[in-house]
């Protein structure tokens, strides 16, 4: 991916440092001198080319946002061209993610955008939209209406093993965020 945010915080997480840390060195120097490593094998940096290079076979390996992958398994199940594709979290952890719902502080119907909200949260109408979209929602009681193999996939519901191991992103002071950025950049040069 083309997220230096991301793949960053997941170099410094992969070597023990903290994936938010707001010391400059720490992408200038250690998460920048990993990634040169790995940079000859990297083919190209995308957000969203993966998905049909993943589902056509023409890579076998990207860092990818999860409904993206699951979405090249769709594509690579419906073309039946016998690539086979699956997300996993890696052993060493990664970024959460994570959609909510907002209702604007202007909004014209609060009330109205609560109502939706609270229907969507309904136990058997989360659990639908789960099964549709194959993403873990966050209603305890919507499980006994889900897929099993939506529910045992540990790529959208983490072992709590794997939860442990999961990190959110935090925003970073203006100077490391340049610091990251100039070493996301020689990075792509190289």
């Amino acid at each position: 991916m083309n997220a230096p945010t991301e793949i960053m915080a997941a170099a410094l997480n992969y070597i023990g440092k903290d994936p938010n840390s707001t010391n400059p060195n720490d992408y200038k120097k250690d998460a920048l001198a990993l990634l040169k490593q790995v940079r000859p094998y990297v083919t190209y940096f995308h957000s969203s080319q993966y998905i049909n290079d993943l589902a056509n076979g023409d890579i076998c390996v990207a860092i990818g946002w999860s409904g993206d992958v699951l979405q090249a398994a769709d594509r690579a199940a419906e073309a039946d061209n016998g690539v086979e594709v699956a997300y996993s979290i890696p052993k060493e952890g990664a970024l959460a993610w994570f959609d909510l719902m907002a209702i604007p502080k202007e909004a014209k119907h609060p009330e109205n955008a609560h109502l939706f909200i609270n229907y969507l949260l309904r136990p058997e109408v989360i659990a639908e939209i789960s099964n549709y979209v194959w993403y873990a929602n966050p209603n305890p009681p919507s499980r006994e209406f889900i897929d099993a193999e939506i529910l045992e996939d540990p790529g959208i519901y983490p072992t709590e093993e794997a939860q442990a191991k999961l990190y959110s992103s935090k925003m970073l002071p203006h100077k490391t965020s340049r610091a990251m950025t100039r070493a996301w950049t020689d990075f792509l040069k190289n």
